[in-house]
C-alpha cells in the first residue's frame, strides 16, 4: 500500500477528532451548573421538574411551624442537593435524606406523606433539556463544530 498526501493533514485531522469527542465531558461543567440551579428552583417555587406545584402542606404540618414551600424550612435537602460532572462526561445528582421518601411519597408510623418529587419521574423535563442542549451547542461552537 502507497500513501500519498499530507501526512500532516492526518495529524490535524486526529487532533480535531479529539475536540470533537472532549465536547460532552466539557460540557458536563455547564450542565452540572445548570440542573442544580434548576432544582434550586424546584425548591424555591414549590413544584416539580415539570413545573407541577407540590401538594400544600397538611394542616398538622402548618400547625408545627412549617412555611411554604415545602421541603424548606430546615435547608437541609435544598443546601444538600448538588450536581456534580463525572469524569465520563456525565453528572450525578445527590438528593440528601430524606430525599427519597419525597420523590414518590411515603408511609409509615408516622403517617403518610404526599410526593414532591425533585428529580425527573417519566421523560426528560423541558428546562433540563434545554439546559443540556445549551450547554453541549456552547461546547460545540467552541471548538469550531457548528
Amino acid at each position: 500500500m502507497t500513501w500519498r498526501g499530507d501526512i500532516g493533514g492526518m495529524g490535524r485531522l486526529a487532533d480535531r477528532i479529539e475536540d470533537l469527542a472532549r465536547i460532552p465531558s466539557r460540557a458536563a461543567a455547564t450542565v452540572a451548573l445548570e440542573l442544580e440551579a434548576l432544582i434550586e428552583a424546584e425548591y424555591e417555587g414549590g413544584h416539580d421538574p415539570y413545573g407541577e406545584p407540590w401538594e400544600p402542606l397538611a394542616e398538622a404540618t402548618i400547625a408545627k411551624g412549617r412555611h411554604f414551600p415545602p421541603l424548606t424550612d430546615t435547608g437541609a435537602m435544598r443546601l444538600g442537593s448538588t450536581v456534580t460532572p463525572t469524569q465520563y462526561a456525565g453528572v450525578a445528582i445527590y438528593i440528601p435524606h430524606p430525599g427519597a421518601p419525597h420523590q414518590t411519597g411515603w408511609s409509615g408510623p408516622q403517617g403518610d406523606g404526599p410526593a414532591r418529587p425533585t428529580l425527573p419521574s417519566r421523560d426528560m423535563p423541558r428546562s433540563w433539556r434545554d439546559a443540556i442542549g445549551a450547554a453541549v451547542s456552547h461546547e460545540a461552537r467552541a471548538v469550531g463544530a457548528t
